[in-house]
């Protein structure tokens, strides 16, 4: 067996204060903290000894890989939890210190596809007799809409196979990010209308029992045509938010507004608007009812809660 590591040990057993779901995000944070201080081989055991040379190397790796500075504070903020959990008071509070930047919204410009203008795209799409393939894109972008599919999933749903109708569930398993399946439980009648409406474009795959809702024996160049589609009626562009991803924004808005109660930071000029609005509606429940709804995004979006890297990139940061 190898050597414990006493740091992320400590982790474990740190005394926390505030809500369960707080507690358990704190702890996440800070055995990725620990993680990333142990890929520049700094040996470190203790939380009362770290310094803000550590915090630094840390930042410095995280940014090298591409991260954002919204999700390096979220890190720091559960590692200075931790270090005064230990009694350790020396790591300076400004992350201006390590050059993060705070009070910007990550993704602060709402790529969001207003419910309107869908319908408005579906209708005309239905409706598009010069394209014969019309119909088939509007029951995939519909399904886009609804079920919160990226653009490959819902070209490539397999509806004779996963698509549980009993149970009200799907399995999501082809054109996956990082081919990770996910299932949707508890689908909504509207939802269950869409994939019934998707129902009717349903095609053999070019793997035996497989089926899909793509052109038989077209392939990949479908979503090309698919991409096609969507500029042409609306649901690409400038004023459609960029690009069909637009659809999965508006649909992570609508989730989260409908758990909190409150738009998301994105709505908003700053995150201290963001955050007086927030408190104005919920009071001091407002950062459990975020946490709750972004948890919810990120399982939806086929990651594992906790990863508010991906929330902050439909939401913005909440901090």
């Amino acid at each position: 067996m190898g050597k414990s590591d006493s740091l992320k040990y400590a982790v474990n057993r740190a005394t926390l204060s505030g809500p369960k779901t707080k507690q358990y995000r704190i702890r996440q944070n800070g055995r990725f903290f620990v993680k990333t201080l142990r890929r520049v081989g700094f040996g470190v055991q203790k939380w009362s000894k770290l310094t803000n040379k550590h915090f630094q190397r840390v930042a410095d790796v995280m940014r090298s890989d591409g991260v954002g500075d919204g999700r390096i504070a979220e890190v720091f903020s559960a590692a200075r939890h931790l270090c005064d959990a230990y009694g350790n008071d020396r790591i300076s509070g400004n992350n201006d210190t390590f050059g993060v930047k705070r009070g910007s919204i990550a993704n602060q410009a709402s790529r969001t596809v207003s419910p309107e203008v869908v319908e408005e795209s579906l209708t005309s799409m239905r409706n598009d007799a010069s394209f014969r393939h019309a119909g088939r894109v509007a029951v995939q972008i519909e399904l886009m809409y609804e079920l919160e599919l990226r653009r490959e999933e819902s070209a490539k749903l397999d509806l004779p196979s996963d698509w549980d109708r009993e149970n009200h569930s799907l399995l999501v398993q082809y054109g996956t990010k990082g081919g990770r399946p996910r299932t949707l439980y508890n689908l909504s009648p509207q939802q269950e209308a869409a994939l019934e409406r998707a129902g009717e474009y349903v095609s053999p795959f070019n793997r035996k029992g497989i089926h899909n809702l793509m052109p038989e024996g077209m392939g990949d160049e479908w979503l090309h045509r698919l991409d096609y589609a969507a500029r042409k009626h609306g649901l690409a562009g400038k004023n459609a938010g960029g690009t069909l991803h637009g659809l999965r924004h508006e649909r992570f808005h609508q989730m989260y507004l409908n758990h909190a109660g409150f738009e998301p930071p994105n709505q908003h000029e700053s995150v201290q608007a963001f955050q007086e609005a927030a408190q104005a509606t919920a009071g001091d429940e407002w950062p459990r009812l975020d946490n709750e709804a972004r948890d919810a995004i990120e399982e939806v979006a086929g990651h594992s809660p906790g990863r508010r890297d991906i929330s902050n990139a439909y939401l913005g940061s909440s901090y």
